[in-house]
Parts: C-alpha cells; sequence; structure tokens
C-alpha cells in the first residue's frame, strides 16, 4: 500500500487532459490548485501530465461495454492503493455517489463546473439532496450554487471560485502597443457563440479595415480535434470574412494572444457556469465584451461590456464603441485587472486549504 503526503486524491472527469498540450479549464484549474503531495488522476494520456504533480491513470476493468462504470471500479483500485483520506471529484455526481457508497471511511467532496441540473445524478431535488447527504457539495459560482439549490430549502453547498495565477501570465503590454486583433478563444461550438463573433466581425471589419479578427480554439481541447460539420461551415464564413482560425492551441500561447490582442469577445449562448476566458481577458487588461448568460455577469462586474446573444447588433455595436473609443478601452482595461484580482490563485489556494480542513480534520496530520 503507497500512502502520499497530502492525504488528498483528486479524481478528473474521465475525458479531461491533464498535459500542456492537451488540457481544458478543469484540468487547469486542478493543476493550480494542487497542493504539493496531491494526487491526481484520470484517463490514460497521450502525453507526459504536468510536471511536478503526482499523477496516476486510471485503468480498465471488467466492464467492456460501460465507460462510467469501468473509470469508477479504476478509480476504486487507485483509492484502494493509496489509500486517500479525501477524494475530491471534479464534475461526476453519479462517480462521486458511487465512492461514497463503496468508500464510506474517505470524505468525498464534489466540486460542480456546470449546471447540475443537466448532470446525471443531480438533476432531480431528491438527487441532489442525496448528493448534499453523501458528499460535500463545491461549486465555482453563485450562479451554479442557484441552480443547484434550485427546489430546496437546505443551503449546504460551498462556492469556490475559480481562480487566475498572475504569475503565469505574459510580460503586460500596454493598449496602445498591442496589435489591433480581435480574438476569440474558445470551443468551436454554437453554444459558445462562435458564429455569432464571425458574423459580428465580419459585420464591424468593414469599417475598420486596419482591424483584423482571430479564433482560438476547435470542438475539443487537444491538437487532433475533429473538424465537425458547425466547424467546416464556420471556416467558409470565417475566410469569407477575412477571420483567421488558429486552431487549438498550447493554454501558454493563448495567453500570449491575449496579451497583445486589443479587444476579446466572449459571445456565450449558453450560460456560462463560470467563463474563465473572460477572467483570463481582465488578468491580461483586454477589453471585454461577454454575454449576459450565466455566471459572466457577476464574474465580470463593471469590468467588460455585456451583450444579449440573442440581439447580434448589440454585439456589433459595443465592438464598434470599443473600436472607436481608446478612453473606454483603457477604462475596460484598469477595471478588468482590478476584478481579475478577486480571483488570485494563492486567495483560492487558502480557500481550499481551509475547506479541505473543515471537512477532513485529519489532513492537518499530512
Amino acid at each position: 500500500m503507497t500512502h502520499f503526503s497530502s492525504g488528498v486524491m483528486t479524481v478528473l472527469p474521465p475525458k479531461e487532459g491533464f498535459s500542456p498540450e492537451s488540457v481544458g479549464a478543469i484540468g487547469l484549474l486542478i493543476k493550480n490548485l494542487a497542493e504539493p503531495g496531491d494526487r491526481i488522476v484520470g484517463k490514460p494520456l497521450n502525453f507526459l501530465p504536468f510536471s511536478g504533480i503526482q499523477y496516476s491513470s486510471v485503468s480498465r476493468s471488467f466492464w467492456p461495454f460501460s465507460h462510467n462504470r469501468n473509470y469508477a471500479c479504476g478509480v476504486i483500485d487507485l483509492i484502494k492503493h493509496y489509500q486517500p483520506k479525501m477524494v475530491e471529484v471534479h464534475n461526476r455526481p453519479e462517480l462521486a455517489i458511487y465512492l461514497a457508497k463503496k468508500c464510506p471511511s474517505i470524505v468525498i467532496s464534489l466540486f460542480l463546473h456546470n449546471d447540475p441540473l443537466t448532470m446525471r445524478e443531480a438533476k432531480t431535488v431528491q438527487q441532489r439532496l442525496l448528493l448534499m447527504e453523501k458528499t460535500h457539495v463545491v461549486v465555482v459560482s453563485d450562479w451554479l450554487k442557484q441552480r443547484f439549490l434550485e427546489g430546496l430549502t437546505l443551503d449546504q453547498v460551498c462556492v469556490l471560485p475559480n481562480c487566475i495565477n498572475f504569475q503565469q501570465l505574459p510580460n503586460f503590454v500596454p493598449l496602445e502597443d498591442r496589435q489591433k486583433r480581435i480574438l476569440f478563444v474558445g470551443r468551436l461550438v454554437a453554444d459558445k457563440g462562435a458564429d455569432l463573433f464571425v458574423q459580428a466581425c465580419g459585420e464591424v471589419l468593414k469599417y475598420f479595415p486596419d482591424w483584423k479578427a482571430e479564433m482560438i480554439g476547435a470542438d475539443r481541447f487537444s491538437e487532433n480535434s475533429p473538424e465537425t460539420a458547425f466547424i467546416k461551415n464556420l471556416k467558409k464564413q470565417a475566410k469569407a470574412n477575412q477571420i483567421r482560425l488558429r486552431g487549438y492551441m498550447s493554454h501558454g500561447k493563448v495567453l500570449s494572444a491575449m496579451m497583445q490582442s486589443s479587444i476579446a469577445i466572449m459571445p456565450s449562448r449558453w450560460p456560462e457556469p463560470f467563463g474563465m476566458t473572460a477572467l483570463e481577458a481582465m488578468a491580461c487588461g483586454t477589453p471585454l465584451i461577454v454575454s449576459n448568460r450565466g455566471a459572466l455577469p457577476s464574474v465580470v462586474g463593471d469590468a467588460a461590456i455585456q451583450v444579449d446573444p440573442e440581439q447580434p447588433f448589440h454585439l456589433v455595436n459595443a465592438l464598434k464603441k470599443l473600436i472607436k473609443n481608446k478612453n473606454i478601452c483603457l477604462n475596460q482595461s484598469h477595471k478588468g485587472l482590478q476584478q481579475a484580482k478577486k480571483y488570485d490563485l494563492q486567495k483560492a489556494k487558502e480557500a481550499l486549504r481551509h475547506f479541505r480542513l473543515k471537512i477532513c480534520p485529519i489532513l492537518k496530520d499530512f
């Protein structure tokens, strides 16, 4: 039996990457928050995991027709091997419930990054009551907390927001030294408003030919992401409007592009459970336009222009406003930096450490 120093095992969603070459928002958050001695477990990786962090792959079991059961059994095997005192499950309510039943002596926490009312084993009031009974529920925004508690009178949900590591950001570039570039970062899907970005930029660039627009992202968080029918159509529209699609890029390159851009847009149709791209844009001091959906309004406060994604002309007008008025851009840049500081990594680490010790006091001995 192998022990590790922190006593905490963190379980990634079964499809989440955990390497510089392939990682999503959840993997990046866990990587930034990991304490020395934490054990991260997840799918077998095609690339080396992030350095300096203990990572173990979940092996396949004897359930050939059930990927979820396969994954759960593999996690159980790792729990038996490493004997953690606490297990943090990210974004999988059904897995958290399964582990709570199979490992009753271990403290289980469930971190939710998406709307629980759309997730297995969390859609109904009864299911969410069971989750609060068997696990310690954490969400990354007040909006998600409201969603989880819908129809409930109890309040046993902790909010631990996402965070930004300012030390990982590129050197700050003043707005006057940046490229006249409008940037989209995110998955190239309808929910993220990728087509809305193309439409708005196509309209605006007619009047500002010295500006350009670029999109970073793919259907999935990897270089070998499939080219979906949506992306094929998007490519045609982008080419017609002289908008460059750069595909999937590593997180470091994304931040560099953000720091060199003059405007960032996050036009999501779906209610964002947090909005990490918006936080990164603010931390880079990049003037920002976001949709007024989900947690985005509370995350950005008055540090960004909010628009209704169902009203495309709102996005067009907001974009023209920023391009025409340097003073508004400078003001938004300053406000964004101040707003982003509320989500500093060190504050998030302290909050997570406090939460862990509260629900699992034995960790003090590790």
